[in-house]
């Protein structure tokens, strides 16, 4: 069976499923009646294996297909979808969407789809080991996993994925972006009487998953912080957060504000703040899907190239992420943040380093508490950028600059940008939390954070 994967997804099988699709496109855009056409095509298999109560219970393989056409007559606008991979099955979606197109009220906020031809800076690897990866494959890397436990009191769950998809995106006006690539993506999970420890690890190559060192890593953590306190109560702490909790907090900065869209709309915390300090002077983000770390993609789902884009320079905010539309009405140009549902967000976002170790940030603080990974999180004030959630999976306390004891989980509710205001050190290296396809976050593998608010606690 491995065998007969591997040749299924060789590289010559896959250039050559790369042109098929290209041509399919290219001979459906040809025979367009609408003024403007583009049509995006994305063909992936996802296979999983899962575990629970330390034993795998299931495997699954999916493959799928994703074709959107959009016609434009005028300002007039069409969209179908199918998930037919054959030459007739786009040209009659192309039909259907010019004939929507047609009969359709007039949108005056349309723009043209972008001009091409484009060069791609970003060539993504394809791993056929990935692609090829069997149940058995993945069967032996989760129990290699689940043998680094030795006692009955802590069972495993979680998940390995892997997959490989292949995009064409092209249009009438000169687009044509063709690329593919593979992911895969490791999750664990070790819970006891009162504690848990959680690890992940993603790469596009399989034989990189680290999921003995995940394991080990994640049943240290929830061995040693059995027994929790639950003595110490909710208010302002000086705290050192995980790499989970830093990724968390700039997902939902991404979320509430980091769109054109939603600038434009003036429902983003960016209005009326750039070129403004926002956060503390040790704080640059950046969307770079350039940076390899970052697992991203070449172009966005309009087909412009992807680039890196500095959003917070040294506290100053400094820009928004854009599609072709929001940077229309923003008169500015698109950043080739296109998400295909007109929300441009960045994805591959990248917190700059300090200059300390995850350990002396630790000894840095004299009563402080250390955080694992951040749950069930949402937003309580997008304008203010405040979130509210739980802790889980390894809350500690810090006394005299070391973990002394695990505690019971608390309720934060905290605004994000005075939390990175009042940031006092992060370390150098740069943990990846990600996503199956291209997005995900690069960030410290620890800051540390003054006066954040613990709002309330739990008795486990």
């Amino acid at each position: 069976m491995a065998e007969a994967l591997e040749k299924q997804y060789s590289a010559g099988k896959v250039r050559k499923a790369q042109e098929e699709y290209l041509h399919m496109a290219q001979e459906a855009l040809a025979g367009a009646g609408a003024d403007q056409t583009s049509i995006r095509l994305i063909a992936s298999d996802s296979a999983l294996t899962r575990f629970a109560n330390s034993e795998i219970h299931q495997s699954t393989f999916e493959r799928e297909a994703q074709v959107m056409v959009n016609a434009r007559v005028g300002q007039r606008e069409g969209i179908t979808t199918t998930n037919k991979l054959t030459p007739d099955a786009l040209k009659e979606a192309v039909g259907q969407a010019t004939a929507i197109a047609k009969i359709s009220e007039p949108n005056p906020d349309l723009v043209d789809f972008p001009d091409g031809p484009c060069k791609y800076p970003l060539q993504v690897e394809y791993h056929e080991p990935t692609a090829a990866c069997t149940p058995e494959e993945r069967a032996s890397m989760v129990i290699a996993g689940l043998a680094v436990n030795d006692t009955e009191e802590y069972k495993a769950a979680g998940i390995l994925s892997t997959g490989q998809v292949n995009v064409v995106i092209a249009n009438s006006r000169g687009i044509e972006a063709v690329y593919s690539t593979t992911s895969s993506r490791y999750t664990v999970q070790w819970t006891g009487l009162d504690s848990s420890g959680n690890a992940e690890c993603s790469s596009r190559s399989v034989g990189d998953l680290d999921t003995v060192g995940s394991a080990v890593a994640a049943l240290a953590t929830a061995k040693r912080s059995a027994n929790p306190r639950r003595d110490v109560p909710a208010g302002r702490y000086t705290v050192v957060l995980g790499p989970e909790c830093v990724a968390t907090m700039l997902n939902f900065l991404t979320w509430v504000g980091l769109s054109g869209r939603d600038y434009n709309d003036g429902s983003s915390f960016m209005c009326g703040k750039l070129g403004e300090l926002i956060t503390g002077r040790e704080i640059t983000l950046v969307d770079d899907p350039l940076d390899a770390r970052t697992m991203g993609l070449p172009c966005d789902m309009a087909g412009m190239p992807k680039q890196r884009l500095t959003l917070i320079e040294n506290g100053v905010a400094r820009a928004v992420a854009h599609d072709e539309a929001s940077a229309k009405k923003a008169g500015t140009t698109s950043t080739g943040h296109d998400t295909g549902v007109n929300w441009p967000i960045p994805s591959n976002m990248v917190l700059s380093p300090g200059n300390s170790t995850k350990d002396e940030l630790v000894k840095g603080v004299e009563r402080g508490i250390y955080v694992s990974r951040f749950h069930y999180t949402n937003v309580v004030d997008p304008l203010a950028t405040v979130i509210t959630g739980m802790t889980r999976d390894g809350t500690f306390l810090i006394e005299n600059g070391e973990l002394t004891a695990g505690l019971t989980n608390f309720r934060f509710t905290q605004n994000i940008l005075e939390a990175l205001a009042n940031c006092t050190g992060m370390s150098t290296e740069l943990v990846y939390h990600g996503s199956f396809w291209g997005s995900g976050c690069l960030v410290p593998e620890a800051i540390r954070v003054e006066s954040f608010n613990f709002s309330g606690k739990t008795d486990h």
